[in-house]
């Protein structure tokens, strides 16, 4: 009897730390009406309705998690806010990764992400492992088991990026199928091997029509029709084969009635012998790469030009009228508020402990759960000097945080800095400047007199140097 066919369909899932960094509160977004904050209205539209997607037959309700099907990563900063404000999700994607792992021969479906959903390849060496480990870290405090794979944030990669992704003992990556150079033709999903001296990386190719299909048309009106479009993509291929689709988690939200009619077409795919719906631990481990991966230049899915969209004029906008010569001056101010604070870290963190690097790479667990025994166990295993000490070390892991959160890849994504992924941005560079500055002489002068040459489309916004100041006085006087 011939090996069926497979079927992967994964969800990406991520929102920016839209929390203040002063109070942990998210203020109001009124673009998110009649809901007060964005992550509040996607937590409805998409994270609770697939935690209990409803089906109906006739008369009779069925309701289940969809997340029991799917492959997905919750990304770090969207998880911290779930874990106290959107429950119902939290609890269903942590149980549907044990109900995978019972199932999968140990394989669960969820993966790890990039912490800060920063785009891996235009950090330094320094930031990118500290994103890999984050993530990993923040991955193991929640799911309680060290991920097989992980998301690289906006599918941005480049040779260093898969090298520092194998170096963290990481089995697998996710990449569409215009990335690179794959082993063979065709639609199906490899795996295939990427290699660099001892290192070695499975790279999973997933099919950029159908995934785009998913995310931009209007596939998910018809359950029905859904699933027999995979079964038929899925056919098409050899036995043994899968076919892997991929896109932003939130599609199954936004889009009316797709979280419903998602549950419908999984219904349908489960009664199938022919395709059979997996994950991609449980795939690469069953099996072998069979053809290599190359890759030559940075690329991403969501950039023509490789990852110019992260921090150039490149062409990728939405409205033709504008321009994005922000992006650079931009980027180069984080990057100083970045390196800056690795500086104090270093010179500060240094007689604290023995290992201040590794210290810092585990640091995320605290930021799960800074409860007082955690911090017990942490500290302790790392031998930090006395209580002193750990309090400036926890001052140093916000300062780092804050610094990392400053790259998140959604400010420069869209047309504009001046929207509410760039705030975030600049509110998180304000808070790293600010703990840095309890340490050292502030740098606050210089970082405003790098924003101010970077420029807004809206007349209203100005120049980022003016927001910047506008958003610390909001925080100051406590709006909300």
């Amino acid at each position: 009897m011939n090996e069926p066919r497979y079927l992967i369909i994964h969800g990406h899932f991520y929102q920016p730390p839209r929390e203040s960094p002063w109070t942990g509160i998210i203020n109001n977004e009124t673009s998110a009406a009649p809901f007060p904050n964005w992550n509040e209205r996607i937590l409805s539209e998409c994270y609770n309705a697939n935690a209990r997607a409803q089906i109906m037959e006739g008369t009779v309700v069925f309701v289940r998690s969809n997340y029991d099907a799917l492959s997905f990563n919750f990304g770090p900063t969207l998880c911290s806010w779930l874990q106290n404000h959107g429950k119902t999700a939290y609890r269903a994607l942590r149980r549907a990764d044990e109900l995978s792992r019972e199932r999968g021969n140990g394989h669960g479906n969820a993966i790890a992400q990039g912490y800060s959903h920063s785009i891996l390849p235009l950090l330094d060496p320094r930031g990118r492992e500290l994103q890999i480990a984050w993530g990993i870290q923040d991955f193991v405090a929640r799911f309680g088991r060290l991920p097989e794979g992980i998301w690289l944030p906006e599918c941005a990669v480049d040779a260093d990026t898969l090298a520092a992704v194998a170096l963290a003992g990481i089995g697998f990556v996710m990449l569409g199928d215009d990335q690179g150079r794959f082993g063979r033709e065709g639609r199906d999903s490899g795996p295939f091997l990427w290699q660099r001296d001892d290192l070695k990386l499975a790279i999973l190719r997933f099919d950029r029509s159908i995934s785009g299909s998913i995310a931009f048309s209007d596939m998910l009106r018809d359950g029905a029709g859904f699933a027999a479009m995979l079964t038929d993509s899925a056919l098409a291929l050899a036995p043994g084969q899968a076919l892997l689709v991929a896109t932003d988690g939130e599609t199954f939200g936004h889009k009316r009635s797709a979280a419903a009619e998602l549950a419908r077409a999984i219904k349908l795919l489960e009664q199938r012998g022919d395709v059979v719906l997996t994950n991609c631990g449980e795939f690469v481990a069953t099996h072998p790469a069979a053809g290599a991966f190359e890759i030559d230049s940075p690329s991403a899915w969501s950039c023509a030009h490789g990852v110019e969209r992260w921090r150039s004029n490149c062409g990728c906008r939405m409205e033709p009228n504008t321009n994005q010569e922000w992006r650079r001056p931009l980027r180069a101010t984080m990057d100083f508020v970045r390196s800056h604070c690795d500086t104090v870290y270093d010179r500060f963190a240094a007689p604290l402990v023995a290992d201040p690097w590794m210290v810092l790479k585990e640091a995320a667990r605290l930021f799960v759960d800074p409860s007082a025994a955690v911090q017990e166990e942490f500290f302790s295993r790392h031998q930090a000097k006395d209580e002193v000490a750990r309090e400036q070390l926890l001052r140093l892991f916000e300062m780092e945080r804050a610094a990392q959160a400053a790259l998140t890849s959604c400010a420069w994504f869209f047309d504009d800095f001046g929207g509410l992924e760039g705030r975030v941005a600049l509110r998180w560079a304000a808070r790293a400047v600010e703990l840095a500055a309890e340490l050292m002489p502030s740098i606050e002068p210089e970082v405003l007199q790098q924003l101010r040459a970077v420029r807004s489309n809206r007349r209203e916004i100005g120049d980022a140097a003016t927001l910047y100041l506008r958003i610390k006085m909001r925080e100051a006087r406590g709006s909300v």
